[in-house]
């Protein structure tokens, strides 16, 4: 995975992660946070190399469906822009209608 998509479900995990299982953020914030691999993963939890990818691919999955529904992450994006850049009265209605949407 290339370091643009594990950051991008990093972020994702940040905003979602709490509406995975406990096994799954663990697994999760080990994998995409801590840079840990599949491997050390298994050895820490008991788990087979396989559980692992499994686990992460689902979570995967998930995120990409939360994000899909809810947009969460994408809005930050859209926001950051935005406040990066000096408000004034369009900005400012923009940045509004964001998260009106």
């Amino acid at each position: 995975m290339d370091i643009e998509n594990s950051l991008r479900f990093s972020r994702l995990l940040d905003f979602y992660g709490n509406l995975l299982t406990a096994k799954q953020r663990k697994v999760a914030t080990m994998f995409f946070n801590d840079d840990i691999s599949l491997s050390e993963i298994a050895g820490f939890d008991g788990l087979t190399r396989q559980a692992v990818y499994d686990i992460i691919k689902r979570v995967k999955t998930i995120l990409e469906q939360y994000e899909n529904k809810l947009g969460l992450y994408g809005k930050y994006i859209e926001s950051k822009k935005f406040l990066t850049k000096k408000l004034d009265a369009d900005c400012l209605s923009h940045f509004t209608n964001i998260w009106e949407n």
